[in-house]
């Protein structure tokens, strides 16, 4: 198994696609995942605090109840474009694996702050090759990316969109990072978080 990291979290015209970059390869693992679940990814991601618990909240707050931890979560399978995962968790000294969609899994390691694994065959299988080092992505899907701290932006989906320069207080950012995340525009609310950042 290979650890991973969230490299970004794309959008296309059809559905969201969330990439994970297994350590010490040139590769990235792209997974299709729904509206909700990329909500709960990109919140975290971004560490909005939510008015309302999402489901993954709620699965949080029943583990800590309940005396239980997740370890960890393993992508660990791929079969035709559709991919498998599983939870390890530890319930009464005993370590459980439990059958997962990988959004999910991904979901919960975020909420839970734990690793996210790749078994090396899936990456073998399932891995691409960003051209142009990192800059450029091999799939046809707009990105924004997560990893990088300067100030250049990968990519766009409308320009027009793009942070207004002359916003100038953490209130009215904060304003329109709550309402790009109510819309789920996830590629402006990660352009007003950098803004925020920056303000501190």
């Amino acid at each position: 198994m290979v650890e991973a990291k969230i490299l970004n979290l794309a959008i296309t015209d059809k559905y969201f696609v969330v990439m994970l970059k297994p350590e010490n390869t040139e590769k990235v693992i792209p997974i299709s995942i729904a509206t909700l679940e990329a909500q709960a990814i990109m919140t975290s991601l971004i560490g909005y605090k939510k008015e309302r618990p999402l489901t993954h909240d709620l699965i949080n707050k029943i583990f800590n109840t309940c005396n239980i931890k997740l370890l960890n979560v393993i992508i660990d399978n791929i079969h035709m474009d559709t991919y498998f995962a599983k939870l390890v968790i530890e319930y009464d000294k005993n370590n459980v694996f439990i059958d997962s969609r990988p959004s999910d899994a991904i979901a919960l390691a975020l909420e839970f702050k734990c690793p996210i694994y790749v078994e090396e065959h899936v990456i073998e299988k399932a891995g691409i090759i960003l051209e142009n080092g990192e800059d450029t992505p091999a799939v046809p899907f707009v990105y924004q990316r997560f990893d990088s701290h300067d100030d250049e932006e990968v990519s766009h989906l409308d320009n027009n969109n793009a942070v207004n320069s002359n916003i100038k207080t953490r209130e009215e950012i904060q304003r329109l990072l709550d309402q790009a995340i109510k819309e789920e525009r996830y590629e402006d609310a990660a352009r007003y978080r950098d803004e925020l950042d920056k303000l501190n």
